[in-house]
């Protein structure tokens, strides 16, 4: 019934070096410019309508930590400034620290216009999401109109301000950003990678990726044709609940391969888990894997 109130707007495809619509040869890097001419394509279809490009710098739930090939988000961002575009990042989910830095973007020294963000801001203890604009918006909105009119029922709840205050000091002080880089030697981001690539050598698993410590494994029913499970097989699903029986909480989804059949687990673990954990965790998920590859 929302329907007549929605604007369609154009959508692209997305880096997915995995299930590769163009040839990897190269180490994917041919193929991001690929993905990145489609934005193009987008904007001169839509004959000058366009005002924004919306992208999460790193995938989360529907694909499960996929990564962008090397010079992918640097060429959509040099295409939307020629354009005029304001370039909008979601990092609801890879922002605050997840991957390894404060946002994800600055893995690749990309400036977004605006960014998105909530999740790690208040580390689940309360609802906070906030909206990060950079000065040219800030100036533009002021050199305009002069006011930005919105709303929400809990804007600037108190309570959940706090909480964020006090979420990101722990944060700075504790510097768990830096702990989450999948990147430095001897952080819990460092040892959750290494532990998870051993996994690579499950017959069910064809991949896994991720950046710091988001993390996504998936599942295959052929490792060299990539075939997926059947999607009523529910393969995720079985590997979620064999893992939860085991005292581990995995975020297991489908329909990555095509939207419909395909499946992964995300593991999203907080920075302040220790070497010990990941090791135990991910002896729990290797077993789960193995249990549910036999049903």
């Amino acid at each position: 019934m929302y329907l007549p109130m929605v604007l369609e707007f154009a959508h692209i495809g997305i880096p997915y070096c995995y299930r590769c619509d163009f040839d990897c040869t190269d180490g994917c890097r041919n193929c991001g410019q690929q993905y990145a001419s489609e934005l193009e394509g987008a904007i001169e279809g839509a004959q000058g309508e366009v005002a924004a490009f919306i992208f999460e710098p790193v995938s989360g739930a529907t694909l499960g930590a996929v990564t962008p090939p090397p010079g992918y988000l640097q060429s959509i961002a040099e295409i939307s400034r020629r354009y005029g575009l304001l370039l909008i990042a979601d990092e609801v989910m890879t922002g605050m620290g997840r991957t390894g830095r404060n946002f994800a973007v600055e893995h690749w020294q990309v400036a977004p216009d605006i960014i998105v963000t909530a999740k790690g801001l208040s580390s689940g203890y309360a609802p906070l999401g906030a909206v990060i604009a950079s000065k040219k918006v800030v100036d533009a909105i002021a050199s305009g109109s002069g006011s930005f009119l919105h709303g929400f029922t809990y804007n600037a709840h108190p309570v959940s301000v706090a909480v964020g205050q006090a979420v990101l000091h722990r944060v700075q002080s504790l510097r768990l950003a830096r702990a989450a880089d999948s990147e430095i030697a001897g952080t819990v981001g460092s040892a959750l990678k290494v532990a998870l690539n051993e996994l690579c050598e499950l017959d069910a698993v064809g991949d896994v990726r991720g950046l710091g410590l988001l993390w996504g494994v998936e599942f295959v029913r052929d490792k060299k044709t990539k075939q997926p499970f059947p999607p009523e097989k529910t393969f995720a699903g079985l590997v979620g609940q064999a893992a939860l029986r085991r005292g581990l909480l995995v975020y297991p989804m489908q329909g990555c391969a095509d939207g419909v059949a395909g499946d992964h687990v995300l593991i999203t673990p907080p920075a302040v888990i220790t070497t010990d954990q990941i090791a135990w965790a991910v002896d729990q998920l290797r077993a789960a894997v193995m249990e549910s590859a036999q049903t």
